[in-house]
């Protein structure tokens, strides 16, 4: 009940919040159910934005007619108002959120790319460079780049974790003959964020910033 209530509260930071954590349950099954995981991601992530965009533009209808009935903010409405000020309030309500998380998801595929160029060899195998930018859309920016960063973070940890235990062995280990990576993982960091995203956000001020 009360974590209910906690993701009561987050639902006015986060409206796309049940949509992200069906698809996410979604990809979930079907990616320990299927080989071809690439092929469908690719589906997945363009039925999700498509989600996205039919939910906002319910909600911007739905509120469009909720002003149009009430006998004081019809006046907010043509003929009474200009229509710019219904598609700024639609737009700052509804619709800022998505184009934010594009944004985010863009950024992310670009570090990818830069990090792949910086080390001269590919750092994410074929699978990520999909599935990241996917799971970073079902957070709203800038925390999409939060999921991302902390999954380079726990990489890392696996990475200097493994180098001591090879010193601590006897063994010699080299990180550069070593391939590691996080994509077995990805999907579980996803759901802990979105777990706790209620409990998180609604506690710390500080974290309820948006652009």
């Amino acid at each position: 009940m009360f974590y209910l209530q906690k993701v009561s509260q987050f639902l006015q930071y986060d409206i796309y919040f049940f949509i992200s954590l069906f698809f996410l349950v979604i990809t979930t099954i079907l990616k320990f159910k299927t080989y071809d995981v690439l092929k469908l991601i690719r589906i997945l992530m363009v039925v999700t934005i498509l989600v996205f965009i039919l939910w906002s533009g319910f909600l911007s209808y739905k509120q469009y007619l909720v002003w149009k009935d009430h006998p004081l903010s019809k006046y907010l409405l043509p003929p009474y108002q200009e229509i710019n000020y219904y598609l700024n309030y639609a737009y700052f309500h509804f619709w800022r959120d998505f184009f934010y998380r594009l944004i985010g998801v863009l950024i992310i595929f670009l570090l990818m790319k830069f990090i792949s160029f910086v080390f001269k060899r590919d750092v994410f195998y074929e699978e990520e460079k999909i599935f990241v930018p996917y799971l970073s859309l079902f957070f709203f920016f800038p925390y999409n780049l939060m999921f991302f960063f902390l999954g380079l973070f726990m990489l890392n940890l696996i990475i200097v974790i493994s180098a001591f235990r090879g010193q601590g062995s006897g063994v010699k280990f080299q990180v550069s003959e070593t391939r590691f990576s996080f994509k077995d993982y990805w999907i579980w960091l996803a759901w802990l964020i979105l777990i706790l995203a209620p409990l998180i956000f609604n506690n710390y001020k500080f974290l309820q910033y948006k652009p």
